[in-house]
């Protein structure tokens, strides 16, 4: 009987210390409040003299309907000038990541 208290209050100390250990972990990595977050620090410290100035080839007519910041990247959705596109920026290497043109699907009869 004596080992089994033991080993409860072994477990007990070990849960205790793995609940601490993990509040830590998650009030070490939270933003502190009034001060930007890493993300957005590494996007300002990214700035245009770094890399210069971008030219993003687009169709002539075409306009940036909406625009996006998804983690490192900025994906641009272009309308007018012919087909849809989504264009998707990499900001910190100064370059066009990828884009998609977006073409109807034939109709089906």
């Amino acid at each position: 009987m004596r080992a089994i208290k033991t080993l409860v209050v072994f477990l007990g100390v070990l849960l205790l210390a793995g609940l601490g250990l993990l509040g830590y972990g998650l009030y070490s990595k939270a933003p502190v409040k009034g001060t930007p977050s890493a993300t957005s620090g590494a996007m300002a410290t990214a700035s245009a003299a770094e890399f210069g100035q971008l030219a993003v080839p687009v169709p002539a007519g075409s306009r940036v309907e909406q625009m996006v910041v998804a983690g490192e990247r900025v994906v641009l959705r272009l309308s007018g000038g012919g087909s849809e596109r989504i264009l998707v920026l990499d900001p910190g290497q100064g370059k066009v990541a990828g884009g998609f043109v977006l073409t109807p699907e034939p109709a089906v009869r």
